[in-house]
């Protein structure tokens, strides 16, 4: 995780997701930076104009302002030492979110199926839609996460050099704030017996990152078939799980986005989708 304290934790606010505002707090206090609550809102067509004296665009901005001093006071009542600002933008949250994500350290929200159904109408898939596109790393919280979790080792899963990079940054820098095990899981086309084979080389782009966190306690293991089973698998017990995302949307990439999104619609922990330019 970058330590440019100008860049804030972004959250991508939705309605009453106390554990994503709990995340985000300590993820913000961890990195001594501030957090900025954005809430995107969408006036229908057929509600434009004015019904019986009522500005109707009018009434949906103020319902966005009400869902955003929500959030500020959860998180006063957090206690929380980072400073606090709100962004309310009109817009599909999609592209709203992805543009914050242009000035963020890191997005945190919560699963698309955790948000109302006319939310999910609305908006599209948010976080879908972040997965794939956000400049920054996309955290994604479920409903079930709970702080004592993070206690618990975080897991990156790599699989070629472009994509290891941001992960690994991310995932060593997080293990390093949290003091926890890193445990890396590779993701090659085939077991490699040769000293130069594709362990080899990845294996250096590891041990390049571990010169640079060196008391983050690290262990590697080689995957080589069932690569969802054994993702999924690996997020039981851990306190953080780590994917590297391509710019082109997983095109020449063993794991391919879907893999993301398939860990974050089971996942009972954090997941981190880290595009590759995000190696800092």
């Amino acid at each position: 995780m970058s330590h440019d304290e100008s860049r804030p934790v972004v959250v991508g606010v939705a309605g009453r997701h106390v554990v994503v505002l709990q995340y985000a707090r300590q993820e913000a206090e961890r990195a001594g930076c501030a957090i900025t609550l954005v809430h995107a809102y969408t006036v229908p067509p057929s509600a434009m104009g004015n019904l019986y004296g009522l500005d109707v665009p009018e009434a949906y901005k103020a319902g966005g302002h009400e869902v955003l001093t929500e959030a500020r006071h959860e998180l006063t009542a957090m206690a929380t030492t980072s400073p606090v600002h709100s962004v309310l933008v009109r817009g599909f949250a999609p592209a709203v979110l992805e543009s914050e994500s242009r000035k963020a350290r890191l997005m945190v929200i919560g699963p698309d199926e955790s948000k109302p159904w006319v939310a999910r109408i609305l908006e599209g898939r948010v976080a879908r839609h972040l997965v794939d596109h956000a400049e920054c790393p996309v955290a994604v919280v479920s409903d079930t996460w709970e702080p004592s979790r993070d206690a618990s080792p975080v897991v990156v899963i790599i699989d070629d050099e472009p994509l290891a990079q941001g992960a690994l940054a991310f995932a060593f820098g997080t293990a390093e704030l949290r003091h926890v095990e890193l445990r890396i899981l590779h993701v090659a086309a085939k077991m490699q017996d040769e000293p130069d084979g594709e362990w080899s080389s990845m294996k250096w782009i590891v041990d390049t990152w571990q010169e640079r966190f060196p008391d983050v306690r690290e262990s590697s293991h080689i995957v080589t078939r069932d690569v969802h089973a054994e993702a999924v698998s690996a997020g039981n017990g851990a306190g953080l799980l780590v994917v590297g995302r391509s710019r082109c949307h997983g095109a020449g990439s063993l794991l391919g986005d879907s893999l993301a999104r398939d860990i974050i619609s089971v996942s009972d922990c954090p997941v981190v989708v880290v595009p590759s330019a995000s190696a800092r």
